[in-house]
């Protein structure tokens, strides 16, 4: 039911929470490099804390909303009109979802912002572009929050771009360094293959919504669609659903399209953290379960969701289990990770795939700050085989990064522990084959984390030669140590204690799922519909403690093993790699599928636009240049007579008129 804002006078400040980023961008890019300067975080800090304030207020409004009226649509004018008396709206709309991503997305743009401004400075003084990077920081919160807010699916996409935008400024922010220039280029190019189907599948729905439309209504409003998603064919559906599935394989990184996420690494961590941990990444996941209504409708896309999220998570998290660079182990970690939520999703766990987004937010954007802060103390090395035993060096940082640790290799207690849970409660409900996919992949997680923890943290203490190595700010803990609460403490929103199994801490049905309820109604009545409604109950009371005890032992299995090889035992691991090289090598390489695709994608194009510039240049440059060829003649013969001198036009006249005299003697 769509509400009036008459009725609910706090949710009026949703225009607030994309305009004051904007402003503070507008305000930066104008006024940065002059006055401003080194004062510029200052503006972003209040334009993107702004946000995070109006968000909470938005937030508190939305849980007023009752079950039956769960919805709020604020019209803010009318855009295009398409067809007369036909309008696109720039219009929000307001229910749980859209409450949980702005606290999210706003949150943790803060801390981020806030960590910045140390991290952007060297020997005390701003980098070069200082201010610029605030703006673009403050730019992407005003996207992304235009993303989430969105009521219609030309606003959505006009966000989706804009994100997509600045995910490319803030990539190549450092753009005199080949690596970050490529890396920026790369992300851009391999997004807009996803965003070709996403334009398409928008295209898809306009055509076959608009024969049911009423009067007054627009074709691309969200209500309006799912309002009529019963009037579509299966196949119309599925079509609409993969077209616009293409749009999140891309940017949520996901296979195919994961290639550009660890190469994004170029950009500054701060940038990272934000944008390629906690938000830009999770729009996909977030586009999904926002388009639930047309996505269950079709039982092939929902089958591929689940299949693409389970088997991206397994395939990043081995490739994480060979890589030397903090920052990539992580890339690879998010990648594996957005899989896992694709695969709650796919398996109708919507409100558990959202949960793990989160919660997901705060460990990933702590381990990607503290990454931060070990690459700021090492001098921009960040290469866990150059340096061990941080943690005598870096105290505060080695605390909340192994906090982070412990919630993303879902170590019992802590939020990605019952996030995470849920998702392979759900994965075993869907089919055996994808609970298998997601215990294999939680094991390998926690191998990982902790793996990269022990390299870096301990171990005797080594450090880079010339570098003086020293723990990082306040600017810097600050939101370390908040994100670290955020780490623990999150995953408690969906607990509920009146359940029994683990210590009364987890139950599928918690304050979260309630509040998100009314969202994922699609997907609950697609569970109550499928043939595994016949067994869920029986599962999930029978099974789901002891699916529970299983995720608990095999985090605690993975950091075990991991601290044997790694802290332990460290010749261990250097013997399989010397046992196994041929294993090692393809796993270090990331399965050669950046050279697989420079070979089969990239040169073949590259060569088809050096053809078609060559056929250009030669065949239709070479044509043009032979028709011309008689008129530019006869023009350069005939220029010559026209030299502007008087005693040439005066020979020239005198002769032509010899010339006819001559004639005319000759013919009389």
């Amino acid at each position: 039911m769509t509400l009036s804002f008459s009725e609910f006078g706090l949710l009026q400040v949703a225009p607030l929470i994309p305009l004051l980023p904007l402003i503070a961008a507008a305000v930066i890019g104008v006024f940065g490099t002059r006055v401003l300067k080194s004062a510029s975080h200052w503006v972003a800090i209040v334009g993107v804390g702004g946000a995070l304030v109006c968000s909470a207020v938005l937030f508190h409004a939305v849980r007023q909303l009752s079950p039956e009226q769960y919805t709020a649509i604020y019209r803010l004018y009318s855009w295009i009109s398409p067809l007369p008396g036909v309008w696109f709206d720039v219009n929000f709309r307001i229910d749980p979802l859209t409450g949980v991503m702005l606290l999210t997305v706003c949150g943790v743009a803060l801390l981020v912002t806030i960590y910045s401004r140390d991290y952007m400075r060297e020997h005390g003084h701003p980098e070069r572009g200082y201010e610029r990077y605030f703006a673009f920081i403050a730019l992407f919160v005003f996207s992304m929050c235009t993303l989430v807010l969105a009521g219609n699916f030309l606003l959505l996409f006009l966000g989706w771009e804009l994100v997509g935008l600045c995910s490319y400024l803030l990539i190549g922010f450092y753009y005199g360094k080949p690596a970050a220039a490529a890396a920026a280029k790369k992300a851009f190019i391999v997004n807009r293959i996803g965003d070709f189907g996403f334009s398409l599948g928008v295209l898809a729905i306009y055509y076959w919504v608009s024969p049911f439309v009423q009067p007054g209504q627009s074709a691309l409003d969200y209500t309006v669609v799912f309002a009529n998603v019963s009037n579509l064919t299966q196949g119309q559906c599925t079509t609409i659903a993969l077209l616009l599935f293409a749009g999140a394989v891309g940017k949520s990184a996901q296979i195919p399209l994961y290639v550009w996420l660890p190469d994004a690494m170029e950009g500054p961590s701060p940038v990272s953290a934000l944008i390629h941990a906690a938000t830009m990444v999770t729009a996909g996941v977030y586009m999904v379960v926002r388009c639930g209504a047309i996505f269950v409708a079709s039982p092939l896309a929902m089958s591929v969701v689940a299949a693409i999220g389970a088997v991206t998570a397994l395939f990043a998290a081995t490739i994480a289990l060979a890589q030397y660079d903090m920052k990539r182990i992580l890339a690879y970690s998010t990648i594996s990770q957005l899989g896992y939520m694709f695969l709650g999703v796919g398996a109708l766990a919507a409100d558990s795939a959202v949960f793990h987004l989160f919660t997901h937010a705060f460990f990933k954007a702590l381990l990607f700050l503290g990454a931060g802060s070990v690459m700021h103390a090492m001098g921009g090395i960040i290469d866990v085989r150059r340096f061990s035993g941080l943690r005598r060096i870096l105290p505060w940082t080695c605390a909340t990064f192994v906090i982070g640790a412990l919630a993303l290799a879902g170590f019992p207690f802590f939020s990605g522990f019952f996030s995470k849970d849920e998702i392979i409660h759900a994965a075993f409900e869907r089919h055996a084959l994808f609970g298998v996919l997601a215990m294999v992949t939680a094991l390998l997680t926690a191998f990982y984390t902790f793996r990269m923890v022990f390299l870096a943290f301990w171990g005797e203490q080594r450090v880079p030669e010339g570098v003086h190595a020293h723990e990082s700010g306040p600017w810097m803990l600050v939101p370390l140590v908040l994100l670290a609460v955020g780490a623990i403490g999150a995953g408690y929103v969906g607990v509920s204690l009146h359940a029994g199994g683990f210590a009364g801490f987890i139950e599928p049905h918690g304050v979260f799922h309630e509040f998100l309820a009314p969202v994922t109604a699609p997907f609950h009545a697609a569970v109550s519909s499928s043939v595994h409604s016949e067994v869920a109950p029986t599962a999930e009371h029978a099974g789901g403690h002891t699916l529970m005890y299983v995720s608990a032992v095999i985090s605690i299995v993975g950091i075990a093993l991991a601290w044997w090889m790694y802290a332990r035992r460290r010749d261990v691991a250097a013997r399989v790699a010397e046992n196994w090289p041929e294993v090692h090598s393809l796993i270090h390489n990331k399965y050669y599928i950046d050279e697989f695709n420079d070979v089969t994608v990239v040169q073949p194009l590259w060569r088809t636009g050096l053809a078609a510039f060559g056929a250009d240049r030669i065949a239709v440059d070479g044509m043009l240049a032979l028709i011309t060829a008689v008129p530019r003649g006869l023009g350069g013969l005939f220029r010559t007579l026209q030299d502007g001198m008087m005693q040439s036009y005066g020979v020239t006249m005198t002769a032509s008129l010899l010339l006819i005299v001559l004639i005319v003697l000759l013919v009389g």
